[in-house]
C-alpha cells in the first residue's frame, strides 16, 4: 500500500508541480501509471449534439473498446459520463448491465474488467474517465480511492480541452464570416445590388454548383466574380 501512495503522490507532483498545462494526454498516461491493476485508460467526451468521442486514451485500445459502445449505444463508459459516479464490472463479458456490448467487447478486444469514473465538467457536457484490463475482476478495493484522487484533475484537463476546442470553433467561424462578408461588398459593388441580393446571390450560386459558400465566397474574393458553371463547348 505504502507503494501505491509513494506512486500516486508523484503522479499528482507530474501533474501540478511542473507548471505545464494539464492535458487529456498527460492525465491518461499517467493515470494508466498511478492504477495499481489498470492496462490501459481513456477519456470519454459527451456533447449535445455530437456524438460520443475519446479524446485521449494512453494506447489503441482504449478508442478500439470506446467505438464499440458508441456504436452500440451502450457501455459504462456511457453510462457513467451521466450517470451514477462510479462504475465496475468484473467480468464485462458477462455483465448483465451491457448484454450486447459485453460479449463483443471480451471477444474483440480481450477486456474482461472494466472501472468508468464520472468526471464533473461545466455546462451540458459530460464526461468520464475509463480503466481497461484484459483479467477478470482486477480491480480491488485499492484501486478506486486511487482512481477517486485523479478524477479533479482529470475534469481539469477535460475543461482546458473543451475551452480550447470552443476557442478554435468560434476563430473559424469570425473569420470565415470575415471572408464571406467581404464577398458580399465585392458582389454588392459589381452587380449592384443590397447587401440581401448579393448574399443571395452567393447562395444560389453554392446551390446550382453544390459547393459551400465559404468556398464560392473565396471564389468571388480571388476573381471578384461570381463563379458560374462551365458552358460547354
Amino acid at each position: 500500500m505504502q507503494a501505491i501512495v509513494e506512486q500516486l503522490h508523484e503522479v499528482i507532483m507530474r501533474l501540478t508541480g511542473s507548471g505545464e498545462p494539464i492535458t487529456t494526454e498527460v492525465v491518461v498516461e499517467l493515470a494508466a501509471f498511478a492504477m495499481p491493476h489498470a492496462h490501459h485508460c481513456g477519456l470519454t467526451l459527451l456533447r449535445p449534439g455530437h456524438q460520443p468521442t475519446t479524446i485521449a486514451a494512453s494506447d489503441d485500445l482504449p478508442h478500439e473498446v470506446d467505438e464499440l459502445q458508441y456504436r452500440l449505444a451502450e457501455g459504462p463508459c456511457l453510462d457513467a459520463a451521466t450517470g451514477p459516479a462510479l462504475l465496475q464490472s468484473d467480468d464485462i463479458s458477462h455483465d448483465e448491465r451491457w448484454p450486447r456490448f459485453g460479449p463483443r467487447c471480451t471477444q474483440g478486444t480481450g477486456v474482461r474488467s472494466m472501472l468508468s469514473l464520472r468526471l464533473p465538467v461545466s455546462g451540458g457536457d459530460f464526461a468520464g474517465i475509463n480503466y481497461y484490463s484484459t483479467e477478470v475482476a482486477a480491480f480491488s478495493e485499492v484501486d478506486v480511492p486511487v482512481a477517486s484522487v485523479i478524477v479533479p484533475l482529470a475534469a481539469l484537463a477535460v475543461e482546458a480541452h473543451l475551452r480550447q476546442y470552443d476557442y478554435q470553433n468560434l476563430k473559424n467561424a469570425l473569420a470565415s464570416s470575415r471572408h464571406i462578408s467581404t464577398a458580399v461588398g465585392i458582389v454588392m459593388a459589381t452587380r449592384r445590388v443590397s447587401g440581401e441580393e448579393a448574399f443571395a446571390l452567393i447562395r444560389k450560386a453554392s446551390m446550382d454548383l453544390n459547393r459551400k459558400v465559404h468556398d464560392v465566397a473565396d471564389v468571388v474574393n480571388h476573381t471578384g466574380e461570381l463563379p458560374t458553371r462551365p458552358t460547354r463547348g
